[in-house]
């Protein structure tokens, strides 16, 4: 997904005739977060997928088109963080976000860098220190979603008709406008992104492959019971 996701991002950014990005996930998720079965057969992978993770957060970030998520099901760790990484989110108020990364051993860190842009200094340190969950109501209460909507079914309309209003503005204008938010904001300066990712990554010590394997085989013998 990641690869796939940089080619198209890469084609996209290039075509002075999108002007704005529709990000959404097909099925009951927007994105449940990294593989993390994988990581307990190739223990590299985790720091592989921090890396590649810290790397789309910046693309989506710095796309010069309007980037709107639509989010329903799961927005969850990996999830959540593109969700920050976009300039709009229209939820469903049954979505289910945050990042409970704690629990296998790893920082979230990697998302700072645009989680602390979309909802504050504060409220980024309640969310990835606190670890819980939440749904989309409160998404919307700390900023970290524009657009509520009922249900899952519904994000999807909202989100399209809401990209079809900004497609609407003068092309230019909206470029120039993220254009030169990124600029203040911080988004152009990798030092933010990297260094983030890069303790991230170092927390994929054993203690985290541990933590990491008894959590799936909790998850396993949840759905086996």
């Amino acid at each position: 997904m990641f690869d796939a996701l940089a080619e198209k991002l890469k084609t996209i950014r290039s075509d002075s005739g999108i002007h704005v990005v529709l990000l959404c996930g097909r099925g009951e998720a927007f994105c449940s977060g990294f593989d993390i079965t994988a990581a307990l057969d190739d223990h590299a992978l985790l720091g592989q997928f921090i890396e590649r993770l810290s790397l789309l957060l910046r693309t989506l970030r710095r796309l010069p088109q309007v980037v709107v998520a639509a989010v329903q099901g799961a927005a969850i760790a990996g999830g959540c963080a593109i969700v920050s990484a976009c300039d709009l989110v229209v939820v469903s108020a049954t979505a289910r976000l945050g990042y409970p990364v704690h629990r296998i051993g790893l920082s979230p860190a990697v998302t700072i860098a645009t989680l602390q842009q979309a909802i504050g200094p504060g409220a980024a340190r309640a969310t990835l220190l606190g670890g819980q969950l939440f749904d989309g109501a409160n998404a919307c209460r700390i900023g970290l979603a524009a657009r509520l909507c009922p249900d899952d079914a519904s994000v999807h309309t909202e989100a399209i008709r809401l990209c079809r209003s900004i497609a609407a503005h003068g092309p230019q204008a909206l470029r120039a406008t993220k254009r030169w938010l990124n600029e203040l904001d911080g988004s152009l300066d990798d030092e933010r992104f990297d260094r983030p990712a890069q303790d991230s990554a170092a927390t994929c010590t054993e203690e985290a492959r541990a933590m990491l394997a008894r959590q799936v085989r909790k998850n396993l013998d949840g759905q086996h019971s």
